[in-house]
This record gives structure tokens, sequence and C-alpha cells, in this order.
């Protein structure tokens, strides 16, 4: 019975936890789509640039939501259990919760080692061609939407008025249409057309636009006497329309979080060795104006105005050392955050499972609804301190470790004290809250 309990629980969790794990990266896709939804559309990005966008940002997704799936199904599982009396069945025949939750910590645990390994080797890389990508989305300018009886002005030196378009894939037909081409600044043309064929070269960036039977009109500006009209059967514009294509950049470059944590403690050392040669640094300058002044002073350098100045020159020197300093600390905390980061997100598995555990024995019967809202609670507590640290800590108000590691011990300490008093004969919120009305009317009592 003690072998084979642990590992129906465990069972228990398997479908909720990938049921929830769905769910919140469902919410974070949607999210995501719904606020860049506009951008896409707007730029015109393909499917397959869409695609690979929200599978670059599943990365941080999966980080984040790996715990709370946790919570979740730890909540649901024990909440089902105890709801059938499955858990009083287990307490009767002599086995604890002591003894069912040893297989669940470790298999968190488990799931706490692979996070970290993803964090330090897929998050990185995923973290870093999602911001390069990003950029490329950027300066991708939109592409060419011409409504009709409309003056289109997007392309520089060029506006394009057309009465009528029909759009047949990559290409629009265009009916009336008026181009105003300032592409030279000592002319400027006006062409006219009655028909116009507008396509564009997804390879080059080259927009083909041609214009059937019409006439072209060009002032030159240098000479005001100068009025040329040309009729022709078919005329080419080619304009060069590189912004409009998507081109994807390479960098080396990498911010804190598309680093591994390795990289980011050589950065910290890095840092903290600068930190050491600005402080030898000012030390050396006040080591030599106390010398300078202890010894005998030339006459023509004892005067209060030189020395007031003297001092001031040392002292603006010494600033500028220690904000130096100031800035090289702030980096050595940002990148310890992120390496506290990288392995304190993960250790919450552990931690909800310890609060998830008598959490679902207590609610009992009140169903997925109630288990979703405390997991949600608690993810937004965890989460709330998480930030709020980490604020702190590049503000360097508290030490990266605090930061970082305060929202777990807050919710391995709250998971203790439950699993105590789960363990004490607790076997519902009700009863949990009944014992507390009765604590308090009797202190008022007294």
């Amino acid at each position: 019975m003690i072998r084979i309990l642990p590992k129906y629980v465990v069972r228990e969790h398997i479908g909720p936890f990938f049921f929830a794990l769905a769910i919140i990266n469902a919410f974070f896709v949607l999210n995501l789509l719904f606020r860049q939804f506009e951008k896409f559309l707007s730029k015109g990005i393909s499917f397959v640039i869409v695609s690979e966008f929200l599978f670059l940002n599943l990365a941080w997704m999966i980080a984040l939501s790996v715990p709370c799936a946790v919570l979740t199904a730890t909540i649901w599982a024990f909440g089902r259990l105890s709801a059938e009396n499955e858990m009083t069945a287990a307490r009767a025949s002599g086995i604890g919760l002591h003894q069912i939750l040893p297989p669940m910590l470790l298999l968190s645990t488990g799931l706490t080692i692979g996070l970290i390994w993803f964090n330090n080797h897929v998050l990185p890389d995923f973290n870093h061609r999602t911001r390069l990508l990003a950029v490329d989305i950027a300066r991708k300018k939109p592409t060419l939407d011409l409504d009709e009886g409309v003056l289109y002005t997007e392309i520089p030196d060029f506006g394009i008025l057309a009465q009528t378009v029909r759009e047949e894939g990559k290409t629009s037909y265009l009916g009336d249409v008026v181009i105003d081409d300032q592409s030279n600044a000592n002319s400027i043309k006006t062409i006219a057309a009655e028909q116009g064929v507008l396509s564009m070269d997804d390879q080059t960036g080259v927009l083909d636009l041609a214009l059937h039977r019409g006439e072209l009109h060009e002032i030159d500006l240098s000479n005001s006497q100068s009025f040329k009209r040309v009729y022709f059967d078919k005329h080419v514009i080619r304009i060069p329309m590189g912004e409009t294509i998507l081109r994807r950049t390479q960098s080396g470059y990498r911010g804190d979080r598309e680093k591994s944590a390795s990289d980011l403690l050589e950065n910290v050392h890095q840092n903290q060795e600068r930190v050491r040669e600005r402080q030898m640094k000012v030390q050396e300058l006040i080591q030599k104006q106390v010398t300078k002044y202890s010894q005998a002073v030339p006459a023509d350098k004892r005067s209060v105005a030189y020395v007031f100045k003297e001092h001031q020159r040392v002292k603006r020197q010494i600033q500028t050392e220690l904000n130096m300093i100031k800035s090289y600390e702030k980096y050595v905390n940002v990148y310890l955050v992120e390496v506290h980061k990288k392995y304190s997100i993960p250790v919450a598995c552990i931690a909800f499972v310890l609060v998830g555990a008598p959490l679902g024995i207590l609610v009992r019967r009140q169903g997925w609804a109630v288990a979703a809202l405390l997991s949600l609670g608690f993810f937004i507590l965890y989460w709330a301190f998480l930030i709020g640290g980490e604020i702190l800590a590049d503000r360097q108000k508290i030490t990266p470790f605090t930061a970082m590691w305060s929202p777990n011990i807050l919710i391995i300490g709250i998971g203790i004290l439950l699993n105590i008093r789960v363990m004490h004969g607790a076997s519902g919120l009700r009863s949990l809250l009944q014992l507390r009305r009765n604590r308090t009317a009797k202190n008022g009592a007294g």
C-alpha cells in the first residue's frame, strides 16, 4: 500500500499538469498575439514569420508556466483525492501525507533540474533570437496598401492616386492612375495613365509600376520656361523598396537575459575587477593630494585660490571614479539577479508542491475553479515578490539573493505550516476556519 499509493498520486498529477500547462501557455500566446497583431497586420508579416516569432517566445512562456502548472496540478490532484475520501482511507491505513509527498517532491526536483538546464542552455538563445527578430520586424516598413481614390504617400518622393484598385495575389491592377514623382530635386514629374500594374520582387525589394496609355508632364525647376509633355503606350517606373522586405540580421551582442549563468558570472567578475581598479584609483588620488600638501609647498602654490582650485579638480576626479564604481556595482547586481533567477524560478516547482498538497486537501470538494483561483493567487503573490525584489536589487536596496529567493522561502514557509496543520488532523478548509473562529471567540471571552 505504501509503495502503490505514491505512484497512484503521481499518475493523478499528469493529466492536470499538461492541461494547466496548455491553458497557461495558450493565454500567454493569445496575449502576445493581441499586443502584436496590429504590427503584424500593418507591416504585412507572413504567417511563417509570425509562427517563428511565437515559437521563439514559447521559451520564456515555458520557463514561467511550468511552476504554475505544477501548483495547479498538485492542488487539483490532492483536492480530488481528498474529496473522494481516498486520503481519509490512506490515513485510516496508517499512511500520512508525509509518506505520500516524498515521491512528488522527488518528481518536482527532477523537473527543477530540467528547468535549470533549460534556463541555461535553451532560454538564452531563444531570447537572443527573439530580440533580433523583433528588431527586424520593427525596422520593416508597412507593405504597399492602396485605397481607391486616396493619395498614397508612404513611398519617399512618390505619391500614387488610383481611382480603382484590384488585387490579385501579389499584383495590383490600377485604373485612372496619377503619379507624383519628386525623385529628381531639379524637376517635378506628373504622370497620368489609364491603367497600371503594380508588383514587387520579394527578393530584391524593387517595386515595378507599369503604366499603360498615358502622358508625362515635367517641369524643370532650374528653367521655369521649360515644360515637357510626353505621350506613351507603356512607361515603367522601378522604385527600390528594400525596407519593406524583412531582412534578417545577426548580432554578437547579448543582453543579460540572453546569457547563461556561467556567462553572467564571468561578467560579474569583470565588473568586480573594474570596481577594484576604480577604488584603487580613488585611493591613489587621495594619497597623492595628501602627500602633496604634507610636504613643503612652493610659494606660487600657497595661495588660497590655487589650493581651492586644486581641491575642486581632485574632487571632480574622485566623483567621476565614484560614479563609475556605482555603475559597475549596478551591473553586478543586474547580472547576479539573472543568475539567481535561473535557479530560483525552477525551485518554485518544489515550493509549489509543498504548498499545493495541503491546499488541495483543505479545499476538498471545491473543484477545478477553486484550484485554478488558488494557483493564480499564489502565483501572483510569488511573481509580485519576484518583480518587486528584482527592482529593489537593481536599485541596490537589497541583495540579489534576497530578491530572488525570498518568494521561495515565503512559499515554502507557508507550505510547511499548512502541512503541519493537515498532519494534525484538519480535514478541510472549513475545519481550519472553524478552529480559527473558536480561538478568536476564546480570546474575546478572556
